[in-house]
């Protein structure tokens, strides 16, 4: 082979990944015309003429590749043919027109096809001609064509995304798999091609996204953002946004920056059409007071854009306020773009938006059935379809087709969103809808019906929840030769449900070590652990949760409370830190917070969330964490970065002073407050010091039966000895100054002394401190009468 030849190789390689002739190569086969051009069956026919009779003799497919690979040069037909194959498919279940035209030869592998993609767990129902997406990872599967051609590895990662896409549950096994392709990707010589690199990071970062990998994808997303030049920032201007509104108010927008220019881009004519809101009160786009000059984008910047939104959603709260600030970032797309697949993906963005408003849910619904006749509609050629359809982020048309139903049911259409799902056997929400029509006893019946037609994992499980017959579960686990995920799912709910978790927990293990990637049932395998007090088990669920979903407070506040019971204070103290990241409005977690970071040391922690406790509920007591607080600031103890604690003392007098302006009431913070005030050893501050004990004292003294307690009047008289040192610290400007304290201490020494004596207590510690007071008493009496006598 010329280097002539492999660089056209090369070159082809590179036009297929971009199913686009953007270097207008003059000499391109008609193979490739015939992919670039969307003539895919005709492709597959062709490239495997010589296959058929061995296909349909049902001779392995692996070895047909394997042995013709390995005696012949047909290495180019055969990467033609796993191209063709797995971009006919897409057509057949993503971008449309539906055909019902099969390759005859191919289609008798339907059912190997099936078992081979389902991993145990089943494919979707809807799944239209799956023998091709089978075809097409067993080609780019095989080592000899994955040597010849390198870019063999990049559609293997999209076949293998898809078919995750047609699976009903995410498969752990199919996750690992294909991020180690993206791996191997990122060591291809192919990436040196600016537009490649560039593609493979937007491709990378969908990928991660459609496993909710929020910070995975976000490193590959601001890559593609860098290498196109890209600076998107949301700013505000003033605009209108309601048809009557007088005023002006601030409104959101996209600002977009480019310092490159745009890339090649092909447009399609007839692209999916965006429906109006028609609202009587909105209006269709907010206008601005100020011209926005608008940059032209091309279609990749477009897909950076859309795949931002995208992102910003999964790892932003969930709240009406979120999706006003993201949502410039969606409508820019929908607005511009002039790609077949973005606009697809982005109008039914838009829908999934706008379904839970009252005043958009119509558009919604509509805006839904519009996108179903597009998928259908061939005025858009196949070819311009696929144009970044790996991009995209685009759903199988069934999903669709059950975000249709959703809203129908959401309206109150139960029947026509009872027909759907049937169409789509999606036998949990056609449970749902007997449910509300009060034919619940039809969901199982109609689930019989579909497992005497072809009993299938899925729905004995199914009927299992219909029917709460654990006998069904045992059914599908046997069906399943005892390696569905799914089927132990289903079983540790139904004893979840009824809250018996020492029988859910063995099922949920189980499932989750088959399905590494199910977040909800590692969710619920950390409860039922914690219930059960198996705190290790629940350490290690909760861990693998946070690994899956890093903004559920909850989990993380357990993962803490399960580290907590395990004696690691350390790991717990980091999951409560990510609590609060999930969750800043929650003071529980934020109290759990406080008192693990009391307990190792990281005593400015403790004032920080102290100080947060009191924004969220105004007042807040725990004496204990305070008088720790106290006492590490008095004694100078070293926090658990090795500083001193003294060097918080301001800090912690300001959340005291914080304190006592909404809790008055309470002697011992009174009492703490005095002796950080103390610390200071200024005139001025050992006179505040006297007034808080003092104000300590006429607390814990208000209760008129104070001195019938042991431990209380025991209390007492230690804050009596404390006030008495105060008051003998005190050394006011002037006598008359210094005599009226004194005479304040001397009457509140006075009365306890009389009230504790009057008892008669047979306790030696309160005796002890009885003579301590008495003392102090003795020594303010001798200081007034020297101060009488001058």
């Amino acid at each position: 082979m010329t280097s002539q030849t492999k660089e056209t190789d090369e070159e082809i390689e590179i036009e297929l990944l971009l199913n686009v002739s953007v270097n207008k190569i003059s000499n391109l086969s008609h193979n490739v015309s015939s992919i670039l051009n969307g003539q895919y069956k005709d492709s597959i026919n062709s490239e495997l003429s010589a296959f058929i009779e061995a296909v349909k003799n049902g001779d392995s497919l692996e070895e047909i590749i394997y042995n013709d690979l390995s005696k012949t040069d047909s290495h180019l037909s055969w990467l033609y043919a796993g191209i063709a194959s797995l971009l006919y498919f897409v057509q057949c279940n993503w971008t449309g027109p539906s055909t019902d035209k099969d390759i005859d030869w191919l289609k008798i592998r339907r059912d190997e096809a099936i078992k081979y993609l389902s991993l145990h767990d089943g494919c979707n129902r809807n799944i239209e001609k799956p023998e091709l997406l089978y075809l097409a990872k067993k080609i780019f599967s095989n080592v000899n064509l994955q040597l010849k051609y390198r870019s063999c590895v990049w559609w293997l990662f999209r076949a293998s995304l898809l078919h995750q896409h047609v699976l009903d549950e995410n498969s752990g096994v199919l996750f690992d798999e294909t991020e180690n392709l993206i791996k191997e990707i990122n060591n291809l010589n192919i990436l040196e091609d600016f537009l490649c690199q560039l593609l493979f990071n937007l491709e990378a970062a969908r990928f991660y996204l459609y496993y909710r990998r929020t910070q995975n994808s976000e490193k590959y997303l601001e890559h593609a953002q860098k290498l196109a030049g890209l600076q998107l920032n949301l700013e505000g201007a003033m605009g209108k946004r309601t048809k009557y509104q007088q005023e002006e108010k601030p409104q959101l927008y996209l600002k977009i920056e480019m310092n490159k220019d745009i890339f090649p881009s092909v447009n399609c004519k007839d692209t999916p059409k965006s429906l109006d809101l028609n609202d009587e009160l909105r209006l269709e786009h907010i206008t601005f007071s100020e011209h926005k000059q608008e940059t032209k984008l091309g279609m990749v910047e477009e897909a950076i854009i859309l795949a931002k939104y995208a992102q910003l959603q999964l790892c932003q709260p969930k709240d009406k306020l979120t999706d006003e600030e993201i949502k410039p970032y969606l409508i820019k797309v929908v607005e511009s773009t002039q790609n077949w697949s973005l606009k697809m993906t982005s109008l039914y963005y838009r829908c999934l938006l706008e379904s839970g408003d009252k005043r958009t849910v119509e558009r919604s619904m509509m805006q839904v059935e519009s996108l179903l006749k597009d998928y259908n509609d061939s005025k858009a050629p196949v070819a311009r379809r696929m144009d970044l359809f790996f991009t995209s982020g685009m759903r199988p048309i069934w999903t669709l087709e059950e975000k249709w139903a959703n809203i129908m049911f959401s309206l109150g259409l139960v029947k026509g969103a009872l027909e759907v799902f049937k169409k789509l056997e999606l036998w949990e929400d056609v449970i749902g809808c007997y449910t509300v029509l009060n034919l619940k006893h039809k969901a199982a019946e109609i689930i019989e019906q579909e497992i005497s037609k072809k009993p299938t994992v899925k729905l004995w499980c199914l009927l299992g929840d219909a029917t709460e017959d654990v006998n069904h579960y045992e059914t599908a686990w046997r069906l399943s030769e005892e390696k569905s995920s799914r089927v132990q799912k289903h079983w540790g709910f139904y004893y979840f449900v009824k809250k018996d978790y020492a029988e859910a927990a063995p099922h949920l293990k189980l499932s989750v070590e088959l399905n590494h990637i199910q977040e909800l049932v590692w969710f619920r395998l950390g409860y039922a652990a914690l219930q059960i007090e198996d705190w290790k088990l629940a350490a290690m669920a909760y861990r693998r949760y946070c690994e899956l979903e890093q903004s559920t407070f909850e989990a993380w506040n357990n993962l803490a409370k399960a580290y907590i019971k395990l004696g690691d204070k350390q790991r717990a103290w980091k999951s409560l830190q990510d609590a609060i990241k999930c969750n800043y409005d929650r003071w529980e977690v934020w109290d759990n917070l406080m008192v693990v970071s009391i307990d190792l040391g990281h005593f400015s922690e403790v004032i920080r969330c102290y100080h947060r406790i009191l924004d969220l509920k105004n007042n807040h007591s725990d004496i204990q964490i305070l008088q720790i607080l106290t006492n590490a600031i008095i004694n100078n103890i070293n926090d658990a970065d090795g500083n001193p604690a003294s060097r918080l003392l301001q800090n912690a007098l300001e959340l005291f002073g914080r304190i006592t302006s909404n809790v008055v009431n309470n002697p011992d913070v009174w009492r703490m407050y005095a002796e950080l005030v103390a610390l200071r050893k200024t005139d001025v501050d050992d006179e505040r010091a006297a007034q808080y004990l003092q104000q300590a004292y006429r607390f814990i003294t208000l209760h008129p039966k104070w001195f019938c307690n042991e431990d209380t009047s025991l209390n007492v008289l230690e804050l009596c000895c404390k006030l008495a040192q105060a008051y003998l610290r005190c050394t006011p400007d002037t006598a008359v100054k210094k005599k009226k304290l004194l005479g304040s201490a001397k009457l509140s020494l006075q009365g306890i002394v009389k009230k504790i004596k009057e008892q008669e207590w047979d306790n030696t510690n309160i005796t002890a401190q009885l003579i301590k007071v008495e003392e102090y008493l003795a020594i303010i009496t001798n200081e007034l009468k020297q101060i009488k006598s001058t």
